[in-house]
């Protein structure tokens, strides 16, 4: 990818003061924190001091500036050197971003000139809400005051080397260990002469915090990761979140935007508000389960997003399909400091893909179709009919569409290292994860191998890529009985976008081994040993089947057409069957739940022996589009009984409608801060009248996240046609995000690419002017 200047952010969210410290963002101590402060003395033991207090005793945490040692006259961090040196580069926010395990550049300027036989020099830096030596959140580092020397700090993992020594001033190389704390550190440098007493001192803060990410780059960091792949899951902005069916699915554009502002600010402050311990923050695991829980609102914390799977939605809230990316919602979290409304499982694993790659984590959005949901650990996912073969809903497990998660890539210290690489983590609530909302991450290895024994959650999204289908018919006594065990239609399709193209790469094999093998069917059998149902044994049963069924959907109709859907039934038998066949169409969504149904038949049929005959039903546009939801999903349940032996069977799936294509005009090239325009056409090519329609547009460096309202009813046949501005504030290649939806129909997506030269003389680094400048520039534009 081509690496580019940051410019800054022309409509971010207010950033907190350069001083701020990482308590000051809490608003209240955690209840079990509070209780202790407030009620130790009445049960005996000594109450904790509040984290204020605390650094209030720390004495190292004190300016002084009392002696005849060296004072300090300025600071250069040189954050844009480094902030190159480190691929921190592309980031809005200001300030010195750095990257754990590679050494960063500074220089300090003093009011005299440097005596190397009279001058100590201390560097601290102080890390967390309770720093102390002990801890390792105060690293002291001497600095040898001669040119090319080395200087570890007590413990020696932080290393400082002098480069040049010159006059007044002193430039040194700092060197972060590879499992350095990530987040806000403060800056100190302390000084002292040989002759006075080691109490006799200054010490000068630094009015800025430096950043500490992940270090992608650092082949000691644990999310290490090669270069080509490193540019796709680090560095790209914009991506692909597969949705649909597993016989019709396409790739909704998704701006990710995670050098944007406030996006960085949001994810550190999200393992503040979390209180994610300052150890802990070292460790990868811990920050993306602690990511994993705070982007939903489930928990007492109240993440980021609410998650809502309904028909009808209040007004004054964002539906979850009219997202078109992860910086807007990320700035209204921000900026009203309470969960946005409303997400679905797409949403949620964009927002994380955002929030991970931020923090230097190599992350990707992951859908698997035909995902299942085991509720009870079974490891097995169960549906009940009726003795006439209908549905009994409230009893199933349930089956989606497709399900949307992330997959981030780091070595696992807490696990053999046969589990490193691709690890699965899920933000989306579904279930509890010691006690909290939130899923992973599991070692994508030991999903394919069942090892199903192992933290985390690794049962759960077994199940959900390779459960097996065991359909019961609940007989009229209140009797249940196995009727048919489906092997192989969970997990199906799983999707990520390619590395350097648009294109959809097939994980299914990373995920299981190839269905029916003998490998897949050992995989099953060992985990059906941890099964909460393991000594029921239901595979014993002789569950063959002399008649089969196979359904019949449509594949490309457009919303608003006539369509047929059935099923082909195949007797295997040497005897003729009589065969009675129920259709039910009802629409659906894409969790696998029912809606209102639209129409039901029902057919008798004689099949010959070694014979096969279609069943199909007319469904013309009348009859659904008013039950129709925006999604244009629906499902067809085939219900058959074979009337010479009174078995029944029943089989279901949902398929969606083709909607109709928009399109987006834009140079394929522009140079930067220079305005262009694009074009946005989207014609409606159903026989529908579509109202309320509403266009989003997203595009991190080129525009701002905005909503433009169609007030006019779209009649068949009719166009409409957007004319925006775009202003490019970063080079390299960038996407342009735009997706239309109305009462009707939504997840009509469109993008386009444009790409960016840096702008040769002129205005190169909007950052040189001051903030009035910088502002006024870009409102002109």
């Amino acid at each position: 990818m081509t690496r580019r200047r940051r410019a800054a952010a022309t409509e971010a969210s207010p950033q907190p003061p350069k001083r701020t410290r990482r308590y000051n963002l809490r608003s209240t101590p955690s209840r079990i924190k509070r209780d202790l402060l407030l009620g130790g003395e009445q049960e005996g033991r000594r109450p904790l001091v509040t984290d204020e207090e605390h650094r209030d005793k720390n004495k190292v945490l004190k300016p002084e500036s009392n002696t005849e040692a060296l004072k300090v006259s300025s600071v250069d961090l040189q954050a844009e050197k480094n902030r190159d040196a480190h691929h921190t580069e592309e980031y809005e926010m200001e300030g010195l971003i750095v990257r754990r395990g590679q050494s960063f550049c500074l220089s300090i300027t003093f009011d005299r000139e440097i005596n190397k036989d009279e001058d100590i020099l201390i560097l601290q830096f102080v890390f967390g809400a309770r720093p102390q030596e002990s801890k390792g959140s105060v690293i002291r580092i001497p600095v040898k005051l001669e040119a090319d020397c080395d200087s570890p700090d007590i413990l020696n993992t932080w290393k400082v080397t002098t480069t040049t020594i010159k006059e007044k001033t002193a430039t040194v190389s700092v060197t972060p260990p590879e499992d350095s704390s990530i987040g806000r550190y403060e800056f100190f440098v302390e000084s002292k002469l040989v002759s006075k007493e080691a109490t006799d001192l200054n010490r000068y803060e630094h009015e800025d915090n430096l950043i500490m990410l992940f270090n992608p780059w650092c082949p000691e960091d644990t999310v290490y990761m090669e270069d080509r792949e490193r540019d796709e899951y680090v560095m790209n902005e914009t991506g692909r979140i597969w949705m649909g069916s597993q016989r019709c699915f396409f790739g909704k554009p998704w701006n990710f935007g995670q050098f944007d502002n406030p996006v960085l600010e949001c994810a550190l402050h999200l393992l503040d508000r979390a209180e994610l311990g300052d150890v802990a923050r070292g460790s990868i695991v811990s920050v993306v389960r602690t990511i994993s829980a705070q982007a939903n609102s489930c928990d007492e914390d109240q993440g980021i997003l609410e998650g809502r799977w309904t028909e009808t939605y209040p007004k004054k809230c964002t539906l979850p399909w009219s997202w078109t990316g992860s910086v807007k919602i990320i700035k209204e979290f921000m900026e009203k400091g309470k969960s946005v409304k409303y997400g679905q499982c797409w949403v949620f694993s964009g927002l994380v893909t955002t929030l991970c790659r931020s923090l230097g984590i190599p992350t990707r959005s992951v859908t698997n179709f035909e995902s299942a949901h085991d509720c009870d650990s079974s490891m097995t996912i169960d549906s009940h009919y009726d003795e006439d073969g209908d549905p009994m809903e409230d009893m199933n497990d349930s089956v989606w569409n497709f399900h949307v998660w992330n997959e981030s890539w780091f070595r696992r210290l807490d696990l053999p290292e046969d589990y490193n690489g691709w690890q699965v983590h899920d933000a989306t609530p579904q279930e509890v994860s010691e006690g909290v909302m939130r899923c992973g991450p599991a070692p994508l290895k030991a999903v394919k191998e069942g090892h199903v024994y192992l933290n985390y959650d690794v049962a759960f999204i077994f199940a959900e890529v390779n459960g097996d289908r065991v359909q019961w018919q609940c007989n009229d006594d209140g009797s249940m009985e196995v009727t048919k065990i489906d092997k192989h239609s969970v997990g199906k399709c799983i999707s990520t976008k390619a590395v350097g193209c648009p294109d959809r790469h097939d994980l299914t094999l990373d995920y299981k081994y190839p269905e029916g093998t003998q490998d897949e069917r050992r995989v099953v059998k060992f985990v059906n040993r941890f099964s909460t149902r393991r000594k029921e044994n239901i595979y014993h049963l002789d569950l063959k089947h002399e008649v089969t069924f196979d359904l019949v959907l449509p594949e490309d109709t457009l919303v608003g057409d006539d369509f047929k859907a059935g099923l082909i039934v195949t007797n295997a038998s040497s005897e003729d069957k009589t065969i009675r066949v129920k259709l039910t169409l009802v629409s659906a969504y894409y969790t696998g739940v029912a809606g209102r149904r639209v129409k039901n038949e029902t057919f008798e049929y004689n099949v010959n022996s070694e014979d096969k005959r279609q069943v199909m039903m007319d469904v013309d546009s009348g009859e659904y589009v008013k039950f129709m939801n925006p999604g244009a999903v629906f499902q067809l349940y085939a219900s058959c009984k074979v009337m010479e032996t009174k078995k029944s069977f029943a089989k279901q799936e949902s398929f969606f409608l083709r909607k109709p294509e928009m399109t987006i005009e834009m140079p394929e090239k522009a140079e930067q801060y220079e305005e262009v325009k694009a074009v946005i056409k989207f014609h409606n090519t159903t026989k529908l009248k579509l109202t309320g329609g509403s266009l989003q547009i997203e595009g991190s460096g080129l525009v701002t996240a905005e909503e433009i309202a169609t007030k006019k009813v779209i009649k068949a046949g009719d166009e409409i046609i957007e004319e925006i501005k775009v202003f490019p504030t970063r080079y390299g290649t960038k996407e342009l995000v735009a997706s239309f939806s109305c009462d009707q129909i939504t997840d009509v997506e469109s993008s386009a690419t444009i790409y960016v030269s840096r702008k040769a003389g002129g205005l190169d680094d909007p950052t040189t002017l001051s903030t009035s400048e910088r502002n006024s520039f870009f409102i002109g534009k």
